[in-house]
């Protein structure tokens, strides 16, 4: 484990890419963030993503390109966990 609070822990996983996992607020209603990875290429694991079946999620209200936003201090894409 690489850091832990009260609200997410972060993990190292795959090479230089971390996981991040979110405390729930609402249990499985929450509609927050769960869990964030950060990859070297966001574009590419997005399309890599897409090219099996997971559908990314356009949110205008962030300005997404293509299914990925920048939100200030990174570069961010959305998908829902289908069940």
């Amino acid at each position: 484990m690489l850091l832990e609070d009260e609200q997410f822990l972060t993990f190292r996983c795959g090479g230089d890419g971390q996981l991040v996992v979110t405390k729930s607020t609402t249990g499985t209603a929450d509609d927050a963030t769960k869990a964030s990875w950060r990859p070297a290429n966001i574009a590419s694991k997005v399309a890599e993503l897409r090219a099996h079946g997971v559908e990314i999620q356009d949110l205008p209200e962030l300005g997404t390109v293509d299914g990925i936003a920048d939100i200030g201090f990174a570069l961010a894409a959305w998908f829902a966990d289908p069940h």
